[in-house]
């Protein structure tokens, strides 16, 4: 199985490729997450200009009501996660260990590093659904009622 790596604050994460199941289920919960937030940016009427600050607190509003499933994300992919960790417990060190039995080292009280880290192995794991020409994009463009193309994916 191939790998990515990514490096947060110092710490080098390598996130191998889900099983199968694992990937069905992490798509199924982005739709949760991201879904609803799609649907909202989407059904604006002026797409291409920047969305008033009422979509934005909906946007935001409708990502928080679903911020339990980013603890669920994670958990898909801990088990095929590693990180580089010092022998007396720092970060930085080129010994690489399974991320699962420290997720709460790492992640505890800072859900923006995991959100940091779970964008990075979603990117890696479906990007080729998420971004560029493909199905997703199609379906997208039908609902949105436009035919302006979609981003082909994250640039940084």
């Amino acid at each position: 199985m191939s790998a990515t790596e990514f490096e947060l604050e110092g710490i080098r994460f390598e996130v191998k490729r889900l099983s199968l199941e694992d990937t069905c289920a992490s798509l199924e919960i982005l739709g949760k997450v991201l879904g609803p937030v799609a649907l909202e940016v989407l059904s604006s009427k002026d797409m291409g200009a920047a969305p008033p600050a009422a979509l934005y607190a909906q946007l935001l509003s409708t990502f928080l009501s679903h911020a339990s499933q980013i603890a669920v994300l994670l958990k898909i992919f801990a088990p095929y996660s590693r990180m580089n960790r010092k022998m007396d417990g720092t970060y930085g060190g080129a010994m690489m260990v399974d991320l699962k039995p420290f997720m709460g080292d790492v992640f505890g009280g800072r859900i923006d590093l995991m959100v940091a880290f779970l964008v990075n192995a979603v990117r890696a794991e479906h990007a080729c659904f998420l971004g560029g020409t493909n199905a997703l994009e199609q379906l997208l463009v039908q609902l949105a009622g436009s035919t302006s193309k979609s981003p082909t994916g994250p640039t940084g």
